[in-house]
């Protein structure tokens, strides 16, 4: 599992032991910064080539916000995708391109929910949220956030996407352990509560988040939880993109500068 540098946003590389592929999101720009920069053309389609991966299984979009699936368009023009997986309906104008793009590609559009079980070459992809009676319409998008948990043996990774607190009280009640915990909003407050961490008792965690980014992220007091839980922190921001070896038995880490 290979957090991407996407700056201010998330983008997750997933490779199963049989070598099959799931990116979950693909970073992006915010509308108000009116770039021409291309996350998905000139950062992830890059970094998935460096890789040698030139077709993808499967992207997820975790929700509907910019720095999630800006760059998404590229991607799926770029690695054609067999399938592109979301979580609730939506009707954010910004979802309504790379559905577009998925159709005319002839990508297969599949909405996940709590309880979806998905072998992925040798690994299990479990999904956790949203339930299949989330009410999009009373929460704000980040608690629209798809949920995923991956397992490999003995090891499993647990990405947030912008879960926030309200999704996390739920996501705790099944006590999903995890060896490696995605930080969800990019280590804002209003994510990693204490109930979380306490029933996911990661050992390591990565947080994506764009360098002196406008909205202090990760904020210390996420930071502090953290190191009171004794959970290894990777950062992109610091670190850049930071890769996670899940071998079935242990967790390490391999960080490429």
């Amino acid at each position: 599992m290979t957090a991407i540098d996407v700056g201010q946003g998330d983008s997750i590389l997933l490779v199963s032991p049989q070598g099959k592929t799931l990116l979950v999101d693909a970073g992006g720009l915010p509308q108000w910064m009116h770039s021409d920069f291309d996350i998905g053309e000139d950062v992830v389609s890059p970094y998935l080539w460096s890789r040698g991966i030139h077709r993808l299984d499967a992207v997820a979009i975790t929700h509907a916000h910019s720095d999630h699936m800006g760059g998404m368009a590229a991607v799926l023009a770029n690695f054609h995708p067999r399938e592109l997986w979301l979580g609730v309906e939506s009707r954010s104008p910004e979802l309504q391109k790379p559905l577009e793009d998925a159709k005319r590609l002839g990508v297969v559009v599949i909405h996940r929910k709590a309880g979806d079980n998905i072998e992925l070459g040798g690994s299990t992809v479990s999904i956790l949220a949203p339930a299949s009676n989330f009410g999009g319409s009373t929460l704000g998008r980040n608690d629209d956030s798809l949920v995923m948990k991956i397992s490999f043996g003995q090891t499993s990774a647990l990405l947030e996407g912008d879960a926030e607190r309200r999704e996390e009280q739920l996501i705790a009640r099944e006590q999903p352990q995890a060896d490696l915990l995605k930080i969800a909003h990019h280590g804002s407050t209003t994510s990693t509560i204490p109930e979380l961490l306490a029933a996911v008792r990661p050992r390591f965690a990565v947080i994506s988040s764009g360098v002196r980014n406008v909205y202090g992220h990760p904020r210390m007091e996420v930071l502090n939880r953290l190191e009171q839980s004794k959970v290894a922190t990777y950062r992109t921001d610091l670190n850049g993109a930071v890769t996670f070896y899940l071998d079935g038995k242990g967790v390490s880490a391999l960080v490429v500068h």
